[in-house]
């Protein structure tokens, strides 16, 4: 069962009623009991969670609103460092499955835009490649960071959208009037479990 503190809202996993709070000692009451808990999609719970614990703060001699305030704040950090987790743990494919990993559930088609200028210097620079038949490195390098940027954008719209993967990753690629690169990285967001 999941318990709530009526003093500061902290909730957690408990197999005994009436226990403290293990984060200020205060009184805890069963926000959701066994059946309830299997009963709600697991994706969906933390969300059913926040919207029950906010019935404490009304009518409800137990809530201390500086201890709900210090609780929330510190469960925000945890969060920014948790979201830095997922950030960098989301796997990503151009094709449709991972190998040793299943697909439960499809979030959505997300994608991830970009724009950047090219810059004076990258004009000058693959005008001067263009005339000698070179390389030119500075779009290159321009092109490789409107990528990573547009990916990185793909990514967070999947973590925000609940996913911890995505397929299906493509890359467009559009050039603007007034030398404006634009890049576009598409993807299906989904939630992946190990076989």
């Amino acid at each position: 069962m999941i318990l709530c503190c009526k003093t500061c809202g902290h909730y957690f996993e408990s197999d005994v009623q009436g226990i403290e709070c293990d984060y200020c000692c205060g009184s805890t009451d069963v926000l959701f009991d066994d059946g309830e808990v299997k009963a709600i999609d697991k994706y969906e719970l933390s969300k059913m969670i926040d919207f029950a614990r906010e019935k404490y703060k009304v009518n409800n001699p137990d809530f201390n609103d500086e201890l709900w305030k210090t609780r929330e704040y510190r469960e925000c950090v945890s969060e920014q460092n948790n979201m830095k987790y997922k950030l960098k743990s989301h796997m990503l494919t151009t094709g449709y499955s991972f190998e040793g990993y299943r697909i439960v559930d499809y979030k959505g088609v997300i994608s991830g835009q970009v724009v950047l200028g090219t810059g004076f210097l990258s004009e000058f620079s693959a005008s001067f490649s263009d005339f000698f038949g070179m390389e030119a490195n500075f779009f290159s390098d321009k092109l490789e960071k409107a990528k990573n940027a547009a990916k990185e954008r793909l990514i967070e719209k999947s973590v925000l959208s609940g996913g911890n993967a995505i397929i299906g990753v493509d890359f467009d690629y559009i050039m603007f009037s007034y030398n404006m690169i634009g890049v576009i990285a598409n993807g299906t967001s989904v939630i992946i479990e190990e076989m």
